[in-house]
């Protein structure tokens, strides 16, 4: 029998048949079978990670920092807490001395008093960063948990250790044993560097500002320090260069950590079973629709900027401005989604800790050729587009910065047997 209005009947189909492909594909575009398998892989690789960075002391010790340093947190965390808050009076006059920018007889007598109680545990601790092998401890990397109790007093601990081994230095350098203090420096920049391993985006900070906290005094040691001293430096302070991991490895590690917070209720229950036991709390959350494409999303934004973050500074700074550029033009993108971001906060300490790092690596380098040949060298011997030579006069010369902002004081190298500001200190 023929239908009575056959163009209405099959327009109605020909629209059923739209809906019905376009669910499909919304279907389609919505399911994140891929998004799971890929997080869940992740997360394995992530967590069962070595970090593999050279280390600075020969023999070096067995086993990883993470190893060695975990029996020492119980006894971290106990002085953390007993700790008492400086006043900002205190926390001034301890980074004036640490730079060297007053005499270690303005030191507090309660403070000499702590460093010297706190010394054999803060010895053990740099003595942990001659592992063959970094590694924070399981607890302080970000795919731990959503909630680690102690992890940030464990942080700031370590943060701690650096700033006492840096006025420790300073102390060795009153005293005149530009060697020891040497020995302790480097290795603090060791354990600052540790903070950067398997610690993600939090790790890389608190790495750049431990560095700021001890770059200083440690300059100062390797201009005071015997040639021998100084030779060996060079190589110790390349080793832990060449160690600092990349930008990219700790935004990987955010940006899974971000997505079992966000996103693991939406995972199947194979797969939150799949995930470490931490994590196997899975509040549902609203609008399971529309988070599934801000994942999705999430992803894409994280690939994007993975993919751009360890270039050259300038390079990256341009990549991250057309990236910029590129979401803002999105005509579907959901500006509520969550996204990894690398803040200009965050790159900016990133490359000035690179900087401070190449900086004393070629302060050593100088100060040990003028020490072998009389005078300074006329370039760098470190091939760096980052740092340029001035020399002063014969005792004197200067290292500044290329980039425009950063290290705006320039570092000074003093010619062997020329008077260290410190020999004018009192000695405690």
């Amino acid at each position: 029998m023929a239908l009575k209005r056959p163009l209405p009947a099959l327009m109605g189909g020909v629209s059923l048949s739209v809906l019905v492909s376009l669910g499909a594909l919304a279907y389609q575009h919505l399911r994140t079978d891929a998004l799971e398998e890929r997080l869940l892989r992740e997360v394995s690789m992530l967590t069962q990670a070595a970090h593999p960075r050279p280390a600075h002391v020969a023999p070096a010790r067995p086993g990883t920092f993470g190893e060695a340093v975990t029996p020492l947190l119980p006894a971290l965390l106990k002085r953390m807490r007993e700790l008492p808050a400086p006043t900002a009076a205190e926390t001034a006059t301890l980074e004036a001395v640490t730079d060297g920018r007053a005499p270690v007889t303005d030191l507090p007598a309660a403070r000499l008093e702590a460093l010297e109680q706190d010394r054999p545990l803060t010895r053990q601790v740099l003595d942990a960063t001659h592992a063959e092998s970094g590694g924070l401890p399981e607890d302080l990397h970000p795919l731990a948990g959503p909630s680690v109790p102690g992890r940030d007093v464990l942080l700031q601990a370590l943060l701690h250790v650096v700033e006492d081994a840096a006025l420790e230095t300073r102390l060795l350098m009153a005293r005149g044993m530009a060697d020891q203090a040497v020995d302790t420096c480097v290795d603090t920049l060791a354990l600052s560097r540790e903070l950067a391993l398997g610690g993600g985006l939090a790790g890389q900070r608190m790495s750049a500002t431990s560095q700021g906290r001890a770059w200083r005094v440690c300059a100062d040691a390797l201009d005071a320090a015997s040639l021998p001293r100084k030779r060996q430096a060079i190589s110790q302070l390349t080793r832990l260069h060449e160690g600092i991991p990349p930008v990219s490895l700790a935004l990987h590690e955010e940006s899974v950590t971000a997505q079992l917070h966000a996103f693991r209720d939406l995972l199947s229950d194979d797969g939150r079973a799949a995930l470490p036991p931490t994590w196997f709390d899975a509040p549902a959350l609203p609008d399971a629709l529309s988070r599934r494409r801000q994942w999705r999303q999430w992803v894409d934004d994280a690939d994007r900027l993975l993919a751009v973050v360890d270039q050259p500074a300038e390079e990256r700074r341009r990549s991250l401005a057309a990236l910029e550029i590129w979401k803002a033009g999105e005509h579907f993108r959901q500006e509520e989604a969550p996204s990894v971001r690398l803040s200009p906060e965050d790159m900016e300490a990133l490359e000035l800790r690179t900087l401070r790092s190449e900086a004393l690596i070629a302060l050593a380098e100088v100060d040990a050729a003028r020490a072998e040949t009389g005078q300074w060298p006329h370039a760098l011997p470190t091939r760096t587009t980052t740092l340029v030579l001035k020399p002063v006069d014969e005792t004197q010369a200067q290292i500044h910065s290329c980039v425009q902002g950063l290290m705006p004081d320039a570092l000074v190298v003093k010619a062997d047997g020329a008077p260290s500001r410190q020999q004018a200190h009192d000695v405690p």
